[in-house]
């Protein structure tokens, strides 16, 4: 029996894992949403967000649930003490859901300390040991997607000495070289060029005046698929503020459009998101607000923090990017009076995830 109840709950937790895996749509996303679980339960803003509580904290349940080889003579009890880490943890996860779909998936409140979100593009720096562990150096970029045809600026961070940079730019998987430069400075800008693949890897071969080392890291690059042309008055229908934004498709597909809304004084109100299909050419798509987190602002707003992504439309195609050349862009002034006050209504599906999330806490 207590068997049984291990293998059930992991069973249960292994199925929410699966569900979070098949609902996020490309591996951006899946980095998106774990850096913002790191941040903490008000940082959820993607619409997946809400499987990502379930997938995080579902795996420590999991780990938690491990079967015991041998039956427990004790098995009969109505207290199982080992499965009560399973259900507190399952029941965190619970009401961390319920607290999620509060708030629709297309308008979540984010906080100054959401740096997932805030920072889309962020180059991760790691100081990695050099000459045989006696020192530690780094290769920073400014960013980690790149457009052509910005030329792409790579530093070497050290407090060491150095004679000389030998940098190499290469596809990882088939090893073609696109750019070799050498210098005697820290700071390098190397020229894009419009057929370089999505993926490319640096290594550095660095001659330090006692003795020399490699580093290597990686970094996307696009041809941007669409250009943000404007952003239009936003109007209201019903509880949501609706934000037209017009852009220029290079490339036909389904296109999920991310930004932030911020206060003219510069706070950080709400993670929007959209998605829809997209022919080639200049498209419409509509950005919402719910007035669940426009409450208390004052109907001054700008956008920022912009991330357009051409979704992969089959297994083996790879996501794609387009870009922004304004990064803020201010809005004109929305009369919040013009919004319902009626709250967010979780949809079926969600307010059956958090069914099951109940009943699993409560085997």
């Amino acid at each position: 029996m207590k068997n049984n109840k291990h293998v059930a709950i992991a069973v249960i937790v292994g199925a929410s894992v699966l569900a979070y895996w098949l609902a996020t749509p490309s591996k951006d996303e899946r980095q998106f949403v774990s850096q913002s679980l790191e941040a903490g339960q008000d940082d959820m803003v993607s619409g997946d967000s809400s499987a990502s509580i379930i997938a995080a904290a579902g795996s420590e349940a999991v780990s938690s649930a491990t079967p015991s080889a041998e039956p427990d003579p004790a098995e009969k009890k109505d207290s199982d003490p080992e499965l009560e880490p399973v259900t507190r943890q399952l029941a965190q996860i619970s009401a961390a859901y319920a607290a999620e779909i509060q708030y629709p998936p297309y308008s979540k409140p984010i906080s100054a300390s959401s740096k997932s979100y805030l920072e889309p593009n962020y180059f991760n720096v790691v100081e990695v040991p050099v000459l045989d562990g006696s020192h530690t150096a780094s290769i920073s970029l400014a960013k980690f997607r790149f457009f052509y045809p910005e030329p792409v600026v790579v530093s070497l961070n050290t407090k060491l000495a150095i004679s000389n940079i030998r940098y190499e730019f290469y596809e990882p998987t088939t090893k073609q070289v696109l750019a070799v430069e050498q210098t005697e400075r820290k700071t390098l800008e190397v020229m894009s060029s419009q057929d370089w693949p999505q993926e490319i890897r640096i290594k550095a071969t660095i001659d330090f005046e006692q003795g020399s080392d490699i580093l290597t890291t990686d970094f996307n690059f696009f041809v941007p698929s669409a250009r943000l042309v404007s952003v239009d008055e936003p109007i209201s229908d019903g509880a949501d503020m609706l934000i037209p934004v017009k852009l220029d498709i290079k490339q036909a597909g389904i296109y999920r459009v991310r930004a932030n809304l911020y206060g003219q004084q510069g706070g950080v109100i709400a993670a929007l998101n959209g998605k829809s299909k997209l022919e080639e050419g200049e498209q419409e798509m509509v950005l919402k607000a719910h007035q669940s987190v426009l409450a208390g602002t004052d109907g001054l707003y700008q956008l920022k923090d912009w991330v357009i992504e051409k979704m992969s439309g089959f297994p083996g195609e790879k996501a794609s990017f387009g870009i922004s050349e304004q990064d803020t862009i201010p809005l004109a002034p929305f009369d919040l009076s013009a919004l319902s006050q009626e709250p967010y209504t979780p949809s079926a599906e969600e307010q059956q995830r958090l069914e099951f999330l109940r009943q699993a806490a409560n085997q």
